[in-house]
């Protein structure tokens, strides 16, 4: 059996049961799907779970009404009446970056170990298709999903992980319970900081995605963290997010080098910032810089560039390790699993 079917389209730090928030709205039952449609509620059960028996019309009809109400079957009842489909998905953004890739194979190692199959499928960040992919995946029966989430969270998504389990990686959906694990990306920023200002940095910049980002908010916290803990203000000035490309981050860069006190240092929160900032540097350029995920050839830019690292396989492990607990019964309340980074120092 292969590790997984793509469909184009450190240890646990932490681990925090999240209260579930009332007043959420009353999800649709089978009986209002029956209602919507004008049919038996045994009907809409045979079309739910692939029986034989209902009409193409009929079936058409009750599809219809569920798509309507966005109805979901209830994800504990789920699990204890239907067929075990032995296969989960895992929905990411973009298999070929490293990090996605990388969690893929420790979820399939997983699943595998669990005698389930793995099929894997791709968002490209759209949240249209991010719809398309999942129930595409819920067509094929699948038992339960690990997520990279694209945005913000939706009737859809909540309607989902009421009624199947469902494990996010990498950051939480907001106004969404799910089990989520996460890099400690607070903790990873904290360490770069702590590691610049033990070598005599006293300007140290933050070069990063954009804020709204999930990580991003979570890294610049860290970095605040950081300069706190030895004695160093946080200066806006030198602080620059919505790295897209090169050239206005070397504008930026220019702007510093020129100011009355540059920074020395650097904390480049992301691999995209990071890759920006190596290209965007001068040759000789004296400003040392730590980079936020590993990525292919950091440990040859200017003899090797000191990254914090992602422990990617760890959660990837803690991902699929939670949605077989919740697959084999386990009820208890939402977990939001924090898994360490690692300085990875390449001075």
């Amino acid at each position: 059996m292969p590790l997984f079917t793509l469909i184009t389209g450190g240890d646990i730090d932490v681990r925090i049961g999240v209260r579930k928030e009332t007043g959420m709205a009353q999800r649709p039952t089978i009986h209002d799907v029956a209602r919507e449609a004008g049919v038996a509620v045994k009907t809409v059960s045979r079309v739910i779970n692939g029986e034989r028996g209902v009409s193409d019309a009929m079936r058409a009809r009750v599809r219809a009404a569920i798509r309507t109400l966005d109805y979901r079957p209830n994800a504990a009842a789920r699990v204890l009446r239907r067929k075990v489909s032995r296969s989960i998905g895992y929905v990411c953004v973009d298999i070929a970056e490293p990090v996605q890739a990388r969690l893929a194979r420790a979820i399939a190692t997983v699943a595998s170990d669990h005698d389930s199959a793995l099929t894997v499928s791709l968002t490209g960040s759209d949240q249209d298709r991010e719809r398309a992919v999942i129930e595409s995946l819920l067509a094929r029966q699948v038992d339960g999903l690990v997520l990279w989430p694209t945005g913000a969270g939706s009737r859809f998504l909540q309607r989902l992980a009421d009624s199947l389990p469902v494990v996010c990686v990498d950051r939480p959906i907001e106004g969404v319970e799910t089990d989520t694990v996460l890099c400690d990306n607070r903790r990873g920023a904290d360490l770069a900081v702590r590691h610049l200002a033990g070598r005599g940095h006293t300007r140290i910049a933050f070069v990063g995605d954009p804020p709204e980002l999930f990580t991003q908010r979570e890294r610049l916290a860290g970095y605040r963290d950081g300069l706190a803990a030895v004695g160093m203000a946080a200066d806006p000035k030198i602080i620059f997010q919505r790295v897209q490309e090169a050239g206005p981050l070397r504008r930026q860069l220019d702007h510093w080098r020129a100011s009355p006190a540059p920074p020395t240092a650097l904390l480049a929160a992301s691999s995209l910032s990071a890759t920006a900032v190596v290209r965007a540097l001068r040759t000789a350029d004296p400003l040392e810089v730590v980079g936020f995920d590993d990525f292919p050839l950091a440990d040859l830019v200017h003899g090797g560039l000191t990254v914090i690292g992602q422990d990617v396989d760890g959660m990837g492990r803690a991902a699929a390790e939670t949605l077989f607990q919740r697959l084999a019964g386990d009820g208890g309340g939402r977990l939001r699993i924090r898994v360490a980074p690692e300085l990875i120092n390449r001075d």
